[in-house]
């Protein structure tokens, strides 16, 4: 099977952005091993598209969060994670995209600035 062919079937894998077993059931059994691969390669990448991850440093306000979120990412699936680490603010990976926007990213960047000088 061509790359294009497999490409295709992990697109159509997804029923409403959600992967649906039959579909997955049926395609496998159907694939040699190294069509396989490939298309387990294509589905973690669409998956990886359609994810946006987000990390705060506590649960609190975390409904809000995920309310706002979900306006500003109506069509991804969202992923939240508690760094305490981070101190206050937040992270977001959105595919290839890292936003940070946190206390503890700001006084590193601090230091390194104030280490150059």
């Amino acid at each position: 099977m061509t790359k294009n062919g497999i490409k295709k079937l992990a697109q159509i894998s997804y029923t409403r952005g959600r992967l649906n077993n039959e579909k997955i059931n049926r395609i496998t059994k159907s694939l040699k091993r190294g069509d396989l691969k490939l298309y387990i390669k294509n589905l973690k990448a669409i998956d990886y598209r359609n994810r946006v991850t987000i990390t705060v440093p506590d649960e609190q306000g975390l409904n809000e969060k995920i309310h706002f979120f979900s306006k500003i990412y109506p069509n991804k699936k969202l992923v939240f994670n508690i760094d305490s680490s981070l101190l206050t603010g937040i992270r977001i990976v959105d595919a290839d995209n890292e936003y940070e926007l946190s206390l503890k990213n700001y006084l590193e960047n601090s230091l390194k600035g104030s280490a150059n000088d």
